[in-house]
């Protein structure tokens, strides 16, 4: 083989290899996948939502979306039945948990809650699932890479996916300070006025973790201390303002924050009784750890009373400079709703935050 022979083959080889791997990473970052099995990327959503599809009917029917974990003791087996060795994250094992926290009964919020402070930002996320019209929380955070025009929401990734062999939800709309002034009933939902002062949010993107999509369920599993996500809107009115200048306010993501933390304070739309989904509740206490599997990291948790509904809900505690932070969401509640639990943030948020922000 002469030299400019040579030459141009290694030329041909590298130009080919750089082919494949831009097509690799185009692939990766662009998903719309609907399986959750064949990408990795966050899912660009065909339909964001036609405003007129959440009727007051249709919301009032969403039921929440909420995994439990029977944290009791374990039923006896039927006669008959037997042995067989249970999955460790189900019910979960002592040697596992730390002590579970105090209860805390859940607060209501003061009205209104648009009036600038830290929960204006939260709100209630309506969208469609395999099983019927849903429910979730979310929160309003910062975005790095638009400073003081942020289109983001955080929520778990339990309301955006459905988790192993599932789909991504659709027609989801984010409803920031929902029923704020407390005028909104299950008659009048559909109502801009009673429930929505800043208006409906539809999702144009979404993302979850690579985890929760492979290995998420409708209970705990390891999957449960990856289970967050993250979406982005559009403005309902077609206008440029973004969500954070509409609402005054978005929580900036405190990642690898110290997990002894003297308090946090965590926000929801509970619907389950003895709640019915119309009023934001919280509760504050100090993070206690939480292991559900022996290789997945601990998830946090504190003693609250809040019941379905309030998954996806923002976690907040100080800021080292100042301010409020989002270090967690809701993910997780016993079956006696004494306590709540969601994910530690770690890393591996922070890339799938940075894999969305890339793709837009």
């Amino acid at each position: 083989m002469t030299r400019g022979v040579r030459t141009l083959f290694v030329a041909l080889t590298v130009a080919m290899s750089l082919l494949v791997t831009g097509t690799v990473m185009a692939l990766t970052l662009a998903g719309g996948g609907t399986d959750g099995t064949t990408d990795h990327g966050p899912s660009t959503l065909a339909d964001p939502g036609d405003p007129a599809h959440w009727t007051p009917e249709r919301m009032s029917r969403a039921k929440p979306r909420d995994p439990k974990l029977d944290d009791g003791p374990p039923a006896p087996p039927a006669p008959g039945t037997p042995n067989t060795v249970q999955p460790s994250w189900s019910p979960l094992p002592d040697a596992l948990a730390q002590a579970k926290p105090p209860p805390v009964q859940a607060r209501a919020v003061p009205r209104p809650y648009a009036s600038g402070n830290g929960t204006s930002a939260v709100g209630k996320l309506f969208f469609e699932a395999p099983d019927g019209p849903s429910t979730c929380s979310g929160t309003v955070i910062a975005d790095p890479k638009r400073p003081g025009r942020s289109n983001l929401v955080w929520t778990a990734g339990h309301c955006v996916h459905a988790g192993h062999a599932g789909t991504w939800f659709t027609s989801m709309q984010f409803v920031p300070a929902f029923n704020s002034s407390g005028q909104g009933t299950l008659d009048n939902l559909g109502n801009p006025g009673p429930v929505a002062p800043f208006g409906q949010w539809w999702a144009t993107s979404v993302a979850t973790s690579e985890q929760w999509r492979a290995g998420g369920t409708d209970t705990t599993s390891p999957a449960t201390a990856f289970d967050f996500a993250v979406m982005e809107v559009r403005n309902p009115d077609g206008g440029p303002r973004s969500l954070e200048e509409v609402v005054g306010r978005a929580v900036s993501v405190w990642f690898d924050a110290p997990r002894d933390l003297p308090s946090t304070s965590a926000y929801g739309y509970p619907q389950d009784a003895p709640f019915d989904g119309l009023a934001m509740y919280g509760c504050s206490q100090d993070p206690r750890r939480m292991s559900v599997d022996p290789a997945a990291p601990p998830l946090l948790r504190i003693g609250c009373t809040m019941t379905a509904g309030a998954s996806g809900g923002g976690w907040y505690a100080p800021c080292p400079t100042g301010g409020l932070c989002l270090i967690g969401n809701s993910a997780l509640s016993g079956a006696g709703h004494t306590w709540i639990a969601g994910p530690y943030l770690s890393q591996d948020a922070r890339r799938m935050l940075d894999t969305l922000k890339r793709k837009r």
